[in-house]
């Protein structure tokens, strides 16, 4: 496989590679982690990102770093010493708009193996696409991917369960069910964010952006409702079963009222080159807090993905935080 670049040349591995080791140790191995594959449609989506943010005077990120990689492809490569098979760098490369190679390259500050880099990616990777990919009403398939195969307690990650609502002895699945739905009305707005080209300039303000439409579209939702536009939806209020049923209800039907506006007001052809997009881990790291988790992932939505290993074998998530 080869990425495409800017004016149709193929940007291959080996290139990427060679960038890669002219900014690496001496006798250094070279692993591709992730390839980011770009085509006609995610450079014109790239062109749009940029066109938008100089029309709204949006600062880019590193230099449009992103839509960059939508326009010419890019490679995530491990940097591993050849003893240890451990990483000891990791290098974002990607073609620059005049063609010249650029690598972005962040020393590793733990030691994580190749063998463990290489699972975390993909199962990075295809956890973010599942994310993206499904609606609100349907993340309680999440919950399998977390430690203990339920969702963690506390407040501290997407997807959290309240210690209050542990403590009322509901039902555990409907205990899970209104964390599935509440974590996914939070996500929405990650989702909405990869309808507008602009995200590939820089996520932050696409973010900031689409959180501002949840406001307005949950506030609608709330007064067609003769409720308060202003009401906690959080589950941290929740002081009873028959009140927790009622979270529920409501909660499944607003996340239905703002999937139905995200299917009306999304370009599928920006989404799936923003999507292309978010899906590139870009890199991995041990963490030194255990609490959170043993490893960690990023990824250009600014989502960090905490990992710990089963003895038996494979990563679980610990947390899901939206990074700083």
């Amino acid at each position: 496989m080869s990425a495409t670049g800017l004016y149709g040349q193929r940007f291959t591995p080996q290139e990427a590679i060679a960038a890669a080791r002219s900014n690496a140790k001496s006798g250094s191995s070279f692993t591709v982690l992730w390839e980011a594959v770009a085509n006609a449609d995610t450079r014109r989506i790239a062109d749009q990102a940029l066109e938008q943010a100089q029309a709204r005077k949006i600062e880019l990120l590193e230099d449009g770093l992103f839509a960059n990689i939508l326009r010419s492809g890019g490679f995530l490569i491990a940097e591993t010493n050849p003893q240890t098979k451990e990483v000891i760098a990791q290098h974002l490369v990607l073609l620059e708009p005049g063609g010249a190679p650029r690598d972005l390259k962040t020393e590793s500050a733990s030691v994580v193996k190749l063998s463990d880099a290489v699972e975390l990616v993909k199962d990075t990777a295809e956890l973010v696409e599942r994310l993206y990919s499904t609606p609100s009403t349907e993340d309680s398939f999440l919950a399998r991917r977390f430690y203990g195969g339920s969702f963690p307690e506390g407040d501290q990650s997407l997807f959290a369960i309240p210690n209050s609502l542990r403590k009322l002895g509901a039902n555990p699945n409907e205990v899970q069910e209104a964390a599935a739905l509440y974590g996914g009305y939070l996500f929405w707005g990650w989702r909405y964010a990869l309808s507008m080209p602009a995200f590939a300039a820089s996520p932050v303000p696409a973010l900031s952006a689409a959180g501002y439409k949840q406001e307005k579209l949950t506030a609608e939702f709330l007064r067609s409702n003769h409720m308060d536009p202003n009401f906690h939806l959080g589950l941290d209020n929740v002081q009873s079963e028959k009140q927790l049923k009622e979270r529920i209800e409501l909660l499944t039907r607003l996340d239905n009222f703002l999937e139905e506006a995200l299917k009306n007001e999304g370009d599928p052809t920006v989404v799936r080159a923003n999507l292309s997009l978010v899906t590139m881990p870009l890199g991995v790291e041990v963490n030194s807090s255990r609490d959170e988790g043993h490893y960690g992932s990023s990824t250009p939505s600014v989502l960090v993905f905490f990992w710990d290993r089963l003895a038996t074998g494979g990563f679980v998530v610990k947390t899901i935080t939206g990074g700083d």
